[in-house]
């Protein structure tokens, strides 16, 4: 039996390993080669994230069994030394997609970096929801009155999770119809973002670890409302994408 290797790192060279919350991962050399493949093929554009940066859109320009040869972004901070380094992508379903790789060499016109030791891709069910960040807020119509006090927790592109977390207000109910809902998400850089659904129904009722109330709320949406709560998603799902590669630099 080999010894000094876990079985996750074994699980994950060998194929995909399911993390949850529609999270994938892989170390398989085999299938990162094939996606390096189909994003040099089929002219993919990336994005190279280090800590404290991010680029604009750049070309895979070749790779090989050792190294990943990328176009030089544009404002490439001067005097980066050899790091870890991010590169996303989306796949054809737009949905994010990560390697992690190590920065070799920065020529005239190209970063140099390792092959991918790790590639992670998010795999959405219907309802895969992100994390939404601490201090975002939500508020509706029930009733005909207006309702402030419920916290959301995550979101959908078809609907929300929201807690309340105070007890001495009276809950909802599943079936309940809710109207004028309107959310607010802290973004990065000071930003906040606010989206207007025009009506939402309670389709869940259940506790959280904490022992609160929360209530599954599916978005009954326009095609404008949609559009809009799907561009949050996926903001959402970069903004983590970002926050997990810092956590491990």
């Amino acid at each position: 039996m080999t010894t000094g290797i876990s079985e996750e790192h074994r699980a994950l060279s060998s194929g995909w390993v399911d993390f949850g919350d529609g999270i994938h991962a892989t170390r398989s050399a085999k299938i990162i080669q094939q996606a390096l493949h189909i994003i040099k093929q089929q002219h993919i554009f990336c994005v190279v994230v280090a800590k404290g940066y991010e680029s604009g859109k750049v070309v895979m320009l070749e790779y090989d069994s050792e190294r990943v040869v990328l176009d030089m972004p544009v404002d490439w901070p001067p005097g980066m030394t050899p790091q870890p380094l991010r590169i996303l992508f989306k796949d054809k379903g737009q949905l994010w997609n990560q390697f992690s790789v190590k920065l070799l060499e920065v020529t005239a016109d190209t970063l140099i970096t390792t092959v991918p030791f790790k590639y992670v891709q998010l795999q959405r069910r219907a309802n895969y929801r992100v994390d939404v960040p601490r201090g975002s807020e939500v508020a509706f119509r029930h009733r005909d009155d207006l309702k402030h006090n419920y916290i959301p927790r995550n979101i959908s592109a078809t609907g929300i999770l929201i807690c309340l977390e105070e007890r001495r207000v009276e809950g909802l109910q599943a079936g309940d119809l809710l109207g004028e809902i309107t959310m607010t998400f802290p973004c990065e850089g000071g930003q906040r973002v606010r989206l207007r659904v025009k009506e939402a129904r309670v389709v869940r009722v259940c506790e959280n670890e904490r022992r609160e109330p929360c209530f599954g709320l599916q978005f009954l949406l326009r095609p404008q409302e949609e559009k809009e709560v799907m561009q949050y998603v996926r903001l959402r799902e970069r903004e983590l994408l970002r926050k997990g590669m810092a956590e491990e630099l």
